[in-house]
């Protein structure tokens, strides 16, 4: 894997001061503005959405990832034992399923219900866990999430989370929910759950992925959208207002095409899907974090380049070509910007924290 800021001549021990003061920041800072990492009284840890105040399988995975990344094995554990204390569905229709929101409270579900990005994610960091520290429990524990994703027998409203007749991941397994969110699609996590499962589903999910993806992305922008149809079509829904622009959730798809085009494949579609973003937003300078897919500003509130968007955009630097000029502006727009603090730190930490490491070359165990 490319060491991005490596070839932006930044040192190695200016590229590992960089990672560790961000760490400490979100993970051991202040309680108030900068932590989203903390423990129980018995040893155990969780990540708070600081903004919604819960717990989520998204953030609880993210930070499983970052810590094995960063090698620390006390913090991976103590995130992992919590997930699997409070998160995992031990019986009923959702078991074998992550628990998309957590009380910070008593730790109750708040919602049983299973958010596929979230099981995406706990597979990835149990496997590069595996790798790392050299435990195989973390591999088994990984095949049985990708075992329910992809063969759960259904259960009342609980569906696999990948859907049977696209092949393509859900927006939840739920009944109702036949629908996807183009950020679920992480390519590179396909290949690696394909070759440390020996599984021929995943490498068939990434083929269906590659082929949606190719439909999801606007052909002149080059932006999905948050949520769409399983044929590529941008969704509306009642409950997220720009379910059908490129907002949040959508920031992710970049990193997604970016990782799978350094680690596997070099693919020439996705290296101009990058490149087609990337200079979207070049034209917009100052750009900002929500768009129509077209390219027109969302809405009058819509916001100014977030951390975790910036971020994001810093990772498609991974499939452009060395020396290319926006391999400069966009890397360094990154190493340039702090790890985030107050109210919104959660999502756009957690963005900020991969992001880095993708940078600085740390996703290599991912291809070994």
């Amino acid at each position: 894997m490319r060491n991005i800021f490596l070839e932006l001549n930044h040192s190695p021990e200016e590229i590992k001061l960089k990672l560790e003061k961000s760490f400490h920041s979100l993970f051991e800072g202040n309680n108030e503005n900068e932590r989203v990492y903390f423990e129980t009284n018995d040893g155990l840890a969780y990540i708070v959405d600081i903004g919604h105040n819960d717990i989520r399988s998204e953030g609880m995975s993210y930070g499983m990832l970052i810590t094995a990344l960063m090698q620390k094995k006390e913090f991976f554990d103590k995130l992992w034992n919590f997930s699997k204390r409070y998160l995992l569905n031990h019986e009923g229709e959702w078991k074998g399923y992550f628990s998309w929101q957590v009380s910070t409270h008593d730790f109750s579900m708040i919602d049983k219900g299973a958010a596929p990005d979230g099981e995406e994610y706990f597979a990835t960091a149990l496997l590069l866990a595996s790798k790392i520290f050299h435990e195989e429990k973390y591999k088994e524990e990984a095949l049985q999430i990708l075992n329910s994703m992809a063969y759960k027998k259904r259960e009342g409203i609980v569906h696999t989370m990948m859907d049977k007749n696209t092949g393509l991941v859900r927006f939840s397994p739920a009944e109702g929910n036949d629908f996807t969110d183009p950020s679920y699609h992480t390519l590179a996590f396909y290949r690696l759950f394909a070759k440390e499962s020996g599984d021929s589903f995943w490498e068939n999910a990434y083929k269906k992925s590659l082929e949606y993806l190719k439909k999801a992305l606007h052909p002149v922008t080059g932006l999905p959208a948050d949520y769409s149809e399983f044929d590529g079509t941008p969704k509306k829904t009642s409950w997220h207002s720009l379910s059908h622009c490129f907002s949040g959730d959508a920031w992710r798809v970049i990193w997604n095409i970016s990782l799978d085009y350094e680690a596997f494949s070099h693919d020439a579609w996705e290296g101009e899907s990058v490149l087609k973003m990337l200079s979207f937003f070049e034209s917009q300078r100052p750009y900002f974090s929500d768009y129509e897919v077209d390219g027109t500003k969302a809405s009058e509130n819509a916001r100014t380049a977030t951390t975790g968007h910036i971020a994001m955009n810093a990772t498609g630097t991974l499939a452009l070509a060395k020396n290319h000029p926006y391999i400069k502006i966009f890397a360094e727009d990154l190493w340039n910007t702090e790890a985030p603090i107050g109210t919104w730190r959660y999502y756009d930490g957690m963005l900020y924290m991969i992001a880095l490491l993708a940078c600085s070359g740390k996703f290599s165990w991912i291809n070994l």
